[in-house]
């Protein structure tokens, strides 16, 4: 059995964070700039994440259905892959308009080809959906041959790229069963950047994207690399690229995640394709105190490249969803002494996790022993890397890692080694809870002789099916330092639902839903409340595209058939439900026509002289079923006109014998009258469907003529051909 996590950017919240964040103007969004006369653009697409290196932050773009790419500026915030959609303003001075047709179409293809930053003004985010399941991925590999030489044979390139693959599938825990190179190294040359500019490496990665989109362009066109398939772009540049980065990577959402990378071509340079992987998956970094990658007990922080990356940490498999049953302890109330396999270990218990009663962080105790396939590593060597400024050595023993502010890890300081020995221990800033590790095994305990955060409330908005349902706090004393979230239905916990944020599901709609707040404070035990349980109101319906209403299409004309056309009805995210099911009301002058629910209606004579109008109302399971749209009237419905064929004399028109008058092709329903007739004389009182032949009729022409009527048609006539009397 596997505990599945939905991967999240902010794990648990301080007091300021959840302040801050009310103020936001929309979710994912940033605050528009001062002035009202920029022009703006609607746009969707997804977003995409390049991972901040060197103390950078990550950088947020937007790739658009057209397959262009749009820089996002700095203010906006989003999950890897998610879906957007929003207003960004045109960079520089405008007349305050939404640009829409040719003139939209021109301004993003410049916003592209210039790279300039277009801010987030309104924006509407659908996060990522949780990992489909097992997911086989591919990588396609490219050197780029005129930024001089690269310092690896393609061999090597390969091997290195293999064998990192491979690490992967090991660390996945199932969840990538395999991971292949499909092609060789493809050569190919760009003009996107340069050595000076950091060949897409330096520069805070300016120039990633557009290096990314020219190699996949010339080496793979038509491949998926934005991250959404499993499929990977290693590009190689030689390895005087960049003399701080090794490597870029874009941020994937989970294990069924690829996307680009560009590397540079050092002889040892598996530990940075193995980092690089790792951001491709959706990882962010391992870091400590002193500096970003400060965590060398994880592939996400960072060490010389002779040594090999260690195994996952259990802070990366608990955010990733992969920590099996049996696997870890939890230890926010204290207990112990546990036993801890090593985390190289393939089963056994390996973790003792536990929540800081001081801010609500998650912790997590792992027992590194440096066997198994951590051997090798930096730690394993009892590596000293205060000379790169991490400020700190790493030996084998326990480890004291917790949720970084945003997904990654961070390592504690236990002693100038990172780890805890011989009985050392560890204690949070107010003393009230301590960690001992001695040898492989560790106990916490808990000061519970303490105060209790007093007061407090928790509200929530109006919950409503796949929109952000937002907690708010207040009134904790003393004020908290952090607190966690644990949404509710119908009484009870959410599985992994623990961010201020949640989004009700189709299902959930008619339940009732609440949230769980504890806040935390130095020194003091935490306290929990609960918000008053609200109703989950149906997910909302949008209509998109240029119609605004439903249109009635065909002639009005009785014996017509009209067409409603209906909107694009799509959710709050611009999603369009698989089982959405429109139906419909047809009216008269205003009027419900009983049983005219279809998509389109046939005149009948009721509706000659009277207008026609059309109402849609879309349906999907977990939606609001009180949403409709109605047409406008169509013009006054006209007399119909019945379809006609000429009539056919059926029988032998001999003296003595019947004839009859046969009527294929009419309008259904229509009824008839007839008259036969000898030459161009009527044959008096024959009037009849079918005539007998008399012997004055002999060697003459025999015709009938046939008269429709039909209620709210114009009547018609028509002749048979002659046919002679013999």
């Amino acid at each position: 059995m596997l505990i599945r996590a939905v991967r999240t950017r902010t794990a648990v919240a301080s007091a300021a964070a959840v302040a801050a964040a009310l103020l936001m103007p929309t979710q994912g969004g940033a605050a528009p700039a001062a002035g009202a006369s920029r022009d703006t653009v609607e746009v969707t697409g997804t977003v995409i994440v390049l991972a901040g290196e060197n103390g950078q932050p990550d950088r947020y773009s937007l790739l658009l259905p057209s397959g262009r790419t749009i820089e996002l500026a700095d203010g906006f915030e989003a999950e890897p892959l998610s879906r957007f959609t929003g207003t960004v303003a045109v960079p520089g001075e405008g007349s305050g308009r939404t640009l829409t047709g040719s003139l939209r179409a021109s301004t993003l293809r410049r916003a592209t080809q210039s790279a300039a930053p277009m801010e987030v003004v309104r924006a509407r985010v659908a996060h990522p959906a949780p990992s489909p399941g097992p997911t086989n991925h591919t990588t396609y590999v490219a050197k780029v041959t005129n930024f001089g030489t690269i310092g690896l044979s393609d061999q090597q390139i390969l091997a290195n790229i293999d064998a990192s693959q491979q690490y992967w599938v090991r660390e996945s825990a199932g969840m990538i069963p395999s991971w292949t190179t499909v092609t060789g190294v493809t050569p190919v040359t760009t003009t996107a950047s340069s050595v000076g500019a950091g060949c897409g490496l330096g520069a805070g990665g300016a120039d990633f994207p557009a290096v990314v989109d020219s190699v996949a362009a010339q080496a793979y066109p038509g491949v998926d690399f934005s991250g959404r398939s499993p499929n990977h772009l290693v590009i190689v540049v030689p390895a005087n690229c960049s003399d701080v980065t090794a490597g870029r990577a874009r941020l994937g959402a989970s294990f069924a995640s690829g996307g680009p990378m560009i590397f540079g071509a050092r002889p040892q340079s598996q530990p940075t394709i193995d980092h690089e992987f790792g951001h491709n998956v959706g990882l962010e970094h391992a870091n400590n105190i002193a500096k970003e990658y400060g965590d060398a007990y994880e592939v996400m922080g960072a060490a010389p490249n002779q040594y090999r990356s260690p195994v996952l940490g259990t802070v990366y498999r608990w955010e990733q969803g992969i920590v099996g049953a049996g696997e870890v302890v939890d230890a926010s109330n204290g207990g112990g002494p546990w036993s801890l396999a090593a985390r190289s270990a393939a089963g056994g218990l390996r973790s003792v996790v536990f929540i800081d009663p001081d801010d609500g962080r998650r912790h997590f105790v792992d027992y590194r022993n440096a066997t198994g396939n951590d051997a090798g590593t930096c730690y394993a060597s009892a590596c000293n890397l205060t000379d790169y400024g991490y400020g700190q050595s790493y030996a084998p023993g326990i480890t004291i890692e917790r949720e970084n502010e945003s997904s990654g890890a961070f390592l504690h300081a236990a002693g100038g080694d990172g780890v805890l020995t011989g009985g050392e221990t560890w204690s949070n800033a107010s003393g009230t809870l301590k960690v001992t590790g001695n040898g492989s095994t560790v106990s916490v305990a808990r000061n519970t002789n303490v105060p209790t955060v007093a007061g407090g409330s928790a509200v929530t908005t109006g919950p409503t099916a796949l929109r952000d349902v937002t907690a708010s706090v207040s009134g904790f004393s003393p004020a908290p330092a952090g607190y966690r979230f644990q949404w509710l239905f119908n009484g009870q916990p959410i599985a992994n639902a623990e961010e201020r944020t949640f989004r009700p599901s189709l299902a959930m709609a008619g339940g009732a839903l609440s949230v769980a707040v504890t806040a935390y404070a130095p020194g003091h035990n935490p306290r929990t409340v609960e918000s008053a349980r609200q109703a989950v109101a149906p997910a909302s319906w949008h209509a998109v595209g240029a119609r605004r209403a439903p249109e009635v299409s065909g002639t009005t004309r009785v014996g017509q058939t009209l067409t409603a056309l209906g909107l694009s009805w799509v959710n709050y995210y611009a999603e369009r439900p698989a089982d959405l099911a429109p139906t419909y009301q047809w009216s008269r002058n205003g009027t419900i026509i009983q049983g005219a629910t279809g998509p389109t209606y046939r005149l009948t004579a009721k509706d000659l002289g009277k207008t026609i109008q059309v109402a849609e109302y879309p349906r999907a399971a977990g939606y609001a079923t009180s949403t409709f749209a109605r047409s406008g009237s169509t013009a006054k419905v006209t007399i119909g006109r019945l379809a006609t064929k000429r009539p056919k004399i059926a029988g032998k028109a001999r003296v003595g014998k019947r004839v009859v008058a046969k009527t294929p092709g009419w309008t259904n329903g229509t009824k008839f009258t007839y008259q036969w007739f000898v030459g161009k004389s009527a044959v008096k009182g024959a009037t009849k469907k079918k005539l007998v032949v008399t012997r004055g009729m002999r060697g003459k022409k025999l015709v009938v003529k046939v008269t429709g009527k039909k209620k709210g048609y114009k009547k018609a006539t028509v002749k048979s051909r002659p046919e002679k009397v013999r």
